[in-house]
């Protein structure tokens, strides 16, 4: 929140005058997606700001049009939140809207992108993905430009009113929180 004002008084907008916050819907971090869930509730609470959820693959996919990685009419997979052996995979057809088709936490083997696909992947995908990704078109995900495609997929979401309500907001985690998985660890034979 002091960001937030920090950020309002650099571009010399009030509080009051916020009448929209995009956010990151995920996957992402835990804490990172709790924070900026949070900090939007209380927004659109407090203040009625209206709230607008932004698919990290929606943004990613966007990014890479704009950025011309991608044609802009190829569905995309997009490979987010790697870790050990999975990937978030999420399918991003631009038919369908700015939200991910069949989205969710995959390894290697539980994941079949069919053929003449695209995916767009970064440094940290796991290296037992080698053997599909031999039949796939894989892009590097752009470093830059993404809060512009953010912003763009954000503008359209809200043009089409696609608006969430404060508290119906739930970040897209990719796989069980570490704490949480730690703990369940440490009580199962309680």
């Amino acid at each position: 929140v002091p960001a937030i004002d920090r950020l309002c008084g650099r571009c010399g907008v009030a509080p009051a005058e916020i009448g929209c916050v995009a956010l990151n819907a995920g996957p992402g971090g835990f804490t990172g997606l709790r924070m900026a869930h949070a900090a939007a509730q209380a927004m659109g609470l407090c203040m009625g700001v209206k709230l607008v959820q932004v698919h990290a693959a929606a943004a990613a996919a966007e990014c890479a049009r704009q950025e011309r990685v991608i044609e802009r009419a190829v569905p995309v997979w997009v490979a987010l939140a790697c870790k050990g052996d999975e990937a978030w995979l999420g399918r991003m057809d631009p038919a369908c809207g700015h939200d991910p088709q069949d989205g969710g936490s995959r390894t290697a083997d539980t994941w079949d992108p069919g053929h003449q696909a695209v995916l767009l992947a970064d440094e940290h995908l796991p290296e037992a993905f080698g053997p599909v990704l031999e039949r796939l078109r894989v892009r590097r995900l752009p470093r830059r430009g993404r809060a512009e495609a953010v912003a763009s997929v954000a503008d359209r979401l809200l043009g089409a009113g696609r608006t969430v309500p404060p508290e119906a907001l739930v970040p897209i985690y990719p796989r069980e929180a570490e704490a949480v998985r730690l703990w369940r660890q440490r009580h199962a034979t309680r």
